[in-house]
Order: C-alpha cells, then structure tokens, then sequence
C-alpha cells in the first residue's frame, strides 16, 4: 500500500512539473498561415455592413473588420494574411460554412442560440438591438416603461416593432408602423409619435442628417453580431476573439463604428 501511495506522488509530481504541452493549432488556422488566406464567407448586399459597387470592389463595416483582423495577426505571426471573400446569399452561409467553402462568416450575422451546436461563435462586435429615441426636448423619458399609452412608431416587422408588439398589450401603447425608420423618425421629430424604437445606424444616420431626437440608455433587446467559425477550428475562433477583444480595448473598435455605422447614410433593410 505504501509502495502504490509512493509511486502515485510520483506520478503526480511528474505531471505537475510536466504538464502537457498546449493543443496543436486546428488544420484551418494552420491553412491560412501556410498559404496567407483566410476565406470569409458574406452576402455583399446589407451596407453599411458589406456591398458590392457592381465592380467587384467590396465595402462596409464588416470588411474592414476582416481585413483589420487580418492585418492583425499579419503582424503578430510575421507572415502576410489577406482576407478572400466568398459571396454566398444570407440564407446558405451556414451551409456553405459547413461544406468548407470558406472559413469564416463575417456578414451581420445575428447570434443565434439554436446554431450553437454546429458552429462556435465569436465575442459580440456590435449590439444591433433597437433602441429607444425620443424628441431632443424630451426631458422626462427615462426607459420604455414611461411610454405607457403613448404613441410608438417602428419599422413594420423590425426588432423594434417586436419588441412594441410584446408591451403592447401591459403598457397599452398606440402602436404605428412605417415603411423605414426615417419615416417613423421623421414623425417623431413632428410629434406625431411620442417614441421611436429603431437601431442605432438608423438613429445615427437620421440624427446627423436631420436632426431633432436623441438617444435614451441602453438596447431594448441585445441583438449580437458575431463571427462564426466551424467546430473544428478552435484555434481560429481563439485568434478571432484576440482581435476584437484588443480592438474593443485600443479604440480601434470604435473607430470603425464611427467610419461606418454613424455616417453611413444607408438604412438596414435585410
């Protein structure tokens, strides 16, 4: 009994001066070391997030970010990395995903629960959720719950007129539905609706360009985008999150916002 109980210490010590030698890197992210391509799968038809100019030449906030997170590890592993974007239609990334036509979806892509299983999803980048946006002058709504009997104006079928339809019934709103939000802003600032629920680009674009309402706390409802990558690629996803983790901490992050999703003129629209 003592013999075991000796070699058993010894075991343990062995193990705990020689612990096991980090995971090999996934075949994928040793692919594009090697070959200096990381493929990104995206439907170039949402701007301000990615489109096409019917050239061929890509842009938007989801392409600079791809190309940043290239850059980046370009530097951090001495070799040159270049993003390859494979166009594919909204609906069949997540298959197109799964047949390895490219490595990654990088495309406004909405966190959704109910794909955790087939796929691994990146730290939130961007917070689509809607929001609540009053008149300028409006100095007494604090939150939502304020709101009660008073006229609501969303998107019909966005985020926004969901989340109106769900309080609609307990906080008796005067629900009205618009084609954009800049039209159901624009009844907003005419005082023909008392608050609007909508994103923060579309706020954005309508406050720069017009004028006249603001911004009251946070998101309604947490509407994610993230990055998503196969479930054989954890070294790929671990290589995504330093990169938006460092850019959410240097300021970089921000600065893309400010490039494309305050002053992108565009309303969402997939």
């Amino acid at each position: 009994m003592v013999i075991v109980l000796v070699i058993g210490l010894i075991v343990f010590a062995f193990v705990a001066w020689f612990p096991k030698p980090p995971p090999k890197p996934d075949a994928t992210w040793v692919h594009i070391l090697e070959t200096g391509a990381w493929r990104v799968g995206i439907d170039p038809s949402f701007p301000p997030f990615e489109s096409d100019d019917a050239k061929g030449n890509l842009s938007g906030f989801d392409i600079a970010l791809a190309d940043e997170i290239a850059r980046a590890w370009s530097e951090a592993n001495a070799t040159p990395i270049h993003v390859e974007y494979v166009y594919s239609g909204f609906d069949g990334l997540y298959d197109a995903l799964k047949a390895r036509q490219f490595d990654a979806i990088v495309s406004a892509l909405p966190y959704d629960p109910k794909k955790t299983e087939d796929v691994y999803f990146s730290h939130a980048y961007f917070d689509g959720g809607p929001h609540l946006i009053v008149r300028a002058d409006d100095a007494t709504t604090k939150t939502y719950y304020d709101l009660q009997g008073k006229a609501i104006g969303v998107e019909l079928g966005s985020t926004g007129d969901a989340f109106a339809r769900r309080w609609q019934r307990r906080l008796k709103f005067d629900l009205r539905t618009y084609n954009t939000p800049a039209d159901a802003l624009r009844a907003l600032r005419a005082a023909q609706v008392d608050a609007v629920f909508t994103d923060l680009v579309a706020f954005n674009d309508f406050s720069r360009a017009e004028g006249g309402v603001k911004q009251v706390g946070d998101a309604l409802v947490n509407e994610f985008l993230v990055i998503a990558v196969r479930k054989d690629t954890p070294t790929l996803l671990a290589q995504i999150n330093a990169v938006i983790a460092a850019m959410k901490s240097d300021g970089r992050m921000e600065r893309l916002y400010a490039e494309w999703l305050v002053s992108s003129g565009t309303e969402l629209t997939r």
